[in-house]
């Protein structure tokens, strides 16, 4: 079965049920990560849930009045549970509902089986394939209004969910190499960065290659968020600290050469070279 799973990764042709369910349970789990992260340093984690919270809340928010133009969806400002049953709907995985704090600024998680049902029937016309383009978006678009809305509330906050993301790219990393069983290469970094970026619909138009000194590129067509309002060069930095945190696992350093947001132009390019044996053995410590 892992073999199969792999070899569909690779060869980018998973079933749009599993691209959806991997990029809607993907999405939870970070923002699970990023909310242990915080609640550790602030030493509460209610506080830590209720701000970030308030900081998806726009989001959420937004994705909803978009989908209400094509969507046979209620006024949200008349039915206040609306949007946390429409999220419910278009993330229906068990580790988004262990993460229903992040639906207390949009109405609470929807509970009851009516308004499951009535959730599902708002969604019905969207097949497998578009409720994977809908929720791919949504990591974006959350990163997005958390920098918007806690700035000025956390201080160094662009720094804290770069960490965040490191460590949480290293922790998938590690799980995705052991469950592989892939080698310490260049090969191994871009097949599971790869991974990552096909989930998420980044750079569908891509290209890669490896160097004899162990180094190698890769390079896409963009990913579904930088045409999101509020998008900017910080955003890339902050999600490549996730890529860069896979990549350490195979002793790499991923850096970001060109992104459209801050270099323009219609194609991104990262770099990966082998950390040097001293700083990796620190590491590794």
């Amino acid at each position: 079965m892992l073999a199969a799973t792999r070899q569909a990764l690779a060869e980018e042709r998973l079933p749009a049920l599993m691209r959806w369910s991997f990029a809607s349970e993907g999405t939870a789990y970070w923002l699970g990560y990023v909310e242990g992260r915080l609640a550790k340093r602030l030493d509460d984690t209610e506080k830590a849930r209720r701000l970030l919270a308030e900081g998806v809340a726009p989001a959420l928010l937004r994705r909803y009045d978009v989908l209400a133009e094509t969507l046979p969806l209620p006024d949200r400002r008349r039915e206040p549970s609306a949007v946390a049953t429409l999220m419910k709907a278009l993330h229906p995985g068990p580790i988004f509902r262990s993460q229903d704090w992040m639906l207390a600024e949009v109405g609470g998680p929807a509970r009851g089986l009516a308004q499951i049902l009535a959730g599902q029937r708002w969604v019905r016309s969207l097949d497998a394939e578009a409720k994977w383009h809908e929720v791919t978006v949504h990591l974006g678009e959350m990163l997005v209004s958390l920098t918007e809305e806690l700035r000025d509330r956390l201080p160094h906050l662009s720094g804290f969910l770069g960490e965040a993301c490191h460590a949480f790219g290293v922790q998938v990393g590690r799980g995705v190499k052991w469950s592989f069983d892939l080698p310490d290469d260049v090969e191994s970094a871009i097949e599971v960065l790869r991974m990552g970026e096909y989930i998420f619909r980044v750079n569908p138009q891509h290209e890669s290659g490896k160097r004899p000194d162990g180094s190698g590129y890769l390079e896409g067509n963009a990913c579904p968020w930088f045409p999101r309002p509020g998008w900017g060069g910080m955003h890339c930095g902050i999600f490549g600290r996730f890529q860069d945190g896979c990549a350490s696992v195979f002793g790499l350093d991923y850096r970001l050469k060109t992104t459209i947001p801050r270099h323009g132009g219609d194609v991104c390019r990262v770099e990966l070279r082998p950390i040097p044996p001293a700083r990796l053995a620190r590491r590794r410590s």
